[in-house]
């Protein structure tokens, strides 16, 4: 009677684990689900590993034009990406932070989002289902995926013949064991330490390219389940933006899921009963290493249907990911982007409510910031923009706002403003806090070469660009002496001019302002003293400050009132007599 509740034991034991693992599964997507619909219209929650830098995707990219590092820093892109990562996958990362350095030429790319977004704004029930099937494919934070599909191309094609020997070498030993079961008992554990020991030996080289392909499989599990999810019209939008067939795609995709169930369980996060004994039996048995072999050479054929669908679902992740940053805006407008007609002498497009080519913004706001004053700013025909003002009252901020704006138009295709036009057209920068700009201690170049060599590429950008260039130019060569630095920043700023080139520009030097009449428009940032404190309303207004608030800084955040005075009145007698003393 015993043996017989023995034996009714274990199966009802693995019956309540499998029980309390469907349970457990499915209270974890519930959770999930509660979670991503708790997310709209909030910021996105901090990742793990968020400064890791997802430039997979990029770096197979070969665009006619893409933001360079200068750029990229000036504007802190990076803070910016994570501010509208909602993504769920690894391909919707990549996809996303390569797009936003690749800033469209044609109205055809730039509106490429508008379709599949809105249809996720509008379908929230929809969105939270396809955000639970990008969830399952997850992400695997110590993979290149690119980099391990060129490593297989040059990774020697994998014999298991070890492998089918040990499995010859398990059935012999099982038959010695009828025939004497010491002998057989022997042969068995030798076996199976061998296969233990060699297991690990093998898995150590190829554990990259193992979870690669795990991922790649779970992947393509939610791509076929994805394009049963999606309402037609999105996967035709989908095809027609990312120019491909989804559904052969996967047709030919399909192929490397069959007899790949061991291999698809490497990077898992669920180590419960059943996935144990699943690591121990691709201990003795190495199966995982079998599938491998015969799985390298049908990815290798099917590369291109590869990166096709690894595109396809970063693009899908990547319109949610826009769809509910969206949401979490206070305002936002989706840009009128034109094409300058060279041929008009400077004239606009219809579209361009700038009058000449230039830029159109109305209450607009910078990305990064909680309450953001908003302001709007129009460049006037053959004009660049001259922003002077007290330190700390908003210029240079102003300009990032402008930028980044402008960088989100072309390639996200939003823009935080009620009205926002502007030419497609390149975008560089030249701050003066920028990382581009910092000199180098290693090789000798002092700040001022980094700022005049950053201000030279924007200039041999001008010349060949078939596209207008904006170039956003904060503390124009403040590495060096006042004479020389207003002369040569007053040339430079006046070879920085439309119908080729648009200039955004903030200097401490109102000199500027008068050099520079002809072909700037000067706008300005003031601070206000309201019963001897100093407020900073970030407003701007048309026309040159005509103030400082250098010295008063000093004296705010506590420096001896001798070294304030004595400013002061150094400063005053500079401006009565024009030389100092």
């Amino acid at each position: 009677m015993s043996y017989l509740w023995a034996a009714a034991f274990f199966p009802l034991a693995l019956a309540f684990l499998f029980l309390q693992g469907v349970r457990e599964e499915k209270r974890r997507k519930a959770r999930l689900r509660e979670r991503f619909v708790r997310m709209e219209g909030k910021p996105p929650a901090a990742r793990d590993g968020a400064g890791c830098i997802p430039d997979g995707y990029l770096r197979t990219l070969h665009p006619d034009f893409a933001i360079d590092t200068i750029t990229w820093n000036d504007l802190e892109m990076d803070a910016v990406f994570r501010r509208l990562d909602y993504t769920q996958s690894q391909a919707g990362r990549e996809y996303l932070y390569a797009c936003l350095h690749c800033p469209a030429a044609r109205e055809a790319e730039a509106a490429r989002w508008d379709g599949v977004v809105s249809y996720f704004l509008s379908h929230s029930g929809q969105r939270v289902a396809v955000q639970m099937l990008l969830a399952e494919t997850g992400s695997e934070k110590e993979m290149d995926f690119h980099h391990c599909l060129a490593g297989m191309e040059r990774m020697a094609a994998r014999r298991p013949a070890g492998e089918y020997a040990a499995l010859a070498a398990y059935i012999l030993a099982v038959l010695c064991m009828a025939w004497s079961g010491g002998v057989g008992f022997c042969l068995l554990s030798g076996v199976i330490i061998f296969q233990v020991i060699t297991y690990f030996r093998r898995r150590a080289g190829m554990l990259p390219y193992l979870r690669m392909i795990a991922w790649l499989l779970r992947m393509i599990r939610s791509m076929e389940k994805l394009y049963r999810v999606l309402e037609p019209a999105v996967c035709m939008e989908t095809e027609r933006n990312l120019h491909m067939d989804l559904r052969a795609c996967i047709g030919k995709l399909r192929v490397l899921r069959r007899r790949s169930f061991w291999v698809m369980q490497n990077g898992t996060e669920n180590r419960g009963p059943f996935a144990m004994i699943g690591d121990y039996i691709r201990m003795l048995f190495h199966v995982d290493l079998i599938q491998f072999a015969s799985l390298q050479g049908r990815i290798l054929s099917l590369q291109s249907e590869i990166r096709e669908a690894y595109a396809c679902m970063g693009y899908v992740d990547s319109c949610i990911s826009i769809a509910m940053y969206r949401l979490s805006l206070q305002r936002y407008c989706i840009p009128r982007l034109y094409h300058r007609n060279e041929n008009t002498d400077g004239a606009a497009d219809q579209t361009d409510l700038s009058g000449g080519g230039g830029l159109y913004a109305v209450d607009c706001v910078h990305p990064l910031l909680e309450n953001p004053v908003p302001n709007s700013i129009a460049m006037k025909a053959g004009r660049g923009i001259l922003l002077t003002g007290s330190n700390a009252s908003g210029k240079s901020t102003f300009l990032q706002t402008v930028a980044v704006n402008l960088l989100l138009s072309q390639t996200i295709h939003t823009a935080l403003a009620d009205h926002f036009s502007a030419p497609f057209c390149r975008l560089y920068t030249a701050m003066a806090d920028g990382k581009g700009r910092s000199g180098d201690i290693r090789t000798g170049e002092s700040s001022y070469m980094a700022e005049i060599l950053s201000l030279k590429r924007v200039l041999d950008a001008g010349k060949n660009a078939p596209v207008p260039v904006f170039c956003f130019v904060d503390e124009i060569l403040r590495g060096t002496g006042t004479v020389e630095r207003i002369a040569a920043s007053a040339c430079i700023l006046k070879a920085i001019r439309p119908p080729r080139m648009f200039c955004f520009a903030a200097t401490h030097d109102r000199e500027l302002t008068r050099l520079l009449a002809g072909v700037y428009d000067s706008y300005y940032f003031s601070e206000e003293i309201t019963d001897g404190d100093m407020r900073f309303p970030y407003r701007l207004l048309p026309g040159v400050s005509q103030t400082g608030n250098a010295i008063r800084l000093l004296k705010a955040v506590g420096y001896d009132s001798e070294i304030v005075e004595g400013a002061s009145r150094q400063a005053a007698a500079f401006v009565r007599e024009g030389v100092w003393r």
